[in-house]
């Protein structure tokens, strides 16, 4: 991306992120999402269907002036969040299992 000047005081501006804490401590990068906001009972919010964008930030190397700017492919952010519910689907099939296999031998130790 060029380089960019502070609109406030001409300075230079360095690109970089906004972290977001998600719950377990975990960090993602904010995106825009299309549309008015609707609430959801289970996850705060609806995002399913909906466009979104990562957010990029520039900041001001001398005032400290952020600008921020949503930018990229809307279907490579799709696909990154279809990946991490691969993964957490994953997990919880995985946790089930180790579950069932430990509620297995505590029936079998208790039995003996």
């Amino acid at each position: 991306m060029p380089s960019r000047q502070c609109p406030k005081c001409s300075s230079a501006m360095s690109e970089g992120f906004v972290a977001d804490r998600t719950h377990h401590s975990a960090a993602a990068v904010p995106s825009w999402v299309e549309g008015q906001p609707e609430r959801s009972v289970w996850t705060g919010l609806k995002l399913s269907g909906k466009p979104r964008l990562d957010i990029a930030t520039w900041r001001c190397t001398r005032c400290g002036f952020l600008e921020q700017y949503a930018s990229g492919d809307p279907s490579l952010h799709d696909a990154g969040q279809k990946q991490v519910r691969h993964v957490i689907l994953i997990v919880a099939i995985v946790t089930a299992v180790l579950a069932a296999i430990a509620a297995g031998l505590v029936s079998a130790l208790v039995g003996q």
